[in-house]
């Protein structure tokens, strides 16, 4: 009895890991769950603008970011950040919810493939300032799936 118990517990623990690694855990994560209505002003809408206008991915020092490997690498981060804003622009005011917010930047996260971890860290930076100007308060543990694998925030 025992032994089946413990044998139980290290397949489930075998499953979540391969889930995690392989993206699985990712691919079906919820954006839906906990679902609320944002105000959406025409003041966020000029806020998300502001930010789509701004060059990202160069060095910060505030961050100790130190940029993007090259030019190449710096636009393609850029475009995934600035496409996700602009699909906010366009979606929030038809449909003000968290979800839609989670769900532009789980699409922008699936296509994101930049090996460099900075880049990817970055990535959420900025896409932690939109949630910030739409009025999201987290990402529900998205980007901790996104990033790691697995929901690391339900740990601690």
């Amino acid at each position: 009895m025992l032994f089946k118990a413990l044998a139980s517990i290290v397949i489930v623990f075998v499953l979540i890991l391969i889930a995690g690694l392989s993206g699985l855990s990712f691919r079906v994560w919820p954006t839906g769950f906990d679902d609320y209505k944002l105000t959406v002003t025409p003041e966020v809408l000029q806020r998300l603008r502001s930010l789509q206008s701004e060059r990202k991915f160069g060095p910060d020092s505030v961050t100790f970011y130190p940029g993007a490997m090259n030019e190449v690498d710096r636009l393609k981060a850029q475009q995934a950040v600035d496409s996700t804003i602009q699909a906010l622009i366009a979606e929030l005011p038809k449909h003000p919810q968290r979800s839609t917010v989670l769900r532009a930047m789980k699409n922008t996260l699936a296509k994101f493939d930049a090996p460099e971890s900075e880049e990817r860290d970055q990535v959420l930076a900025y896409l932690t300032k939109v949630m910030e100007i739409c009025g999201v308060h987290s990402s529900a543990e998205l980007f901790s799936v996104w990033r790691y694998g697995f929901p690391y925030g339900w740990f601690f």
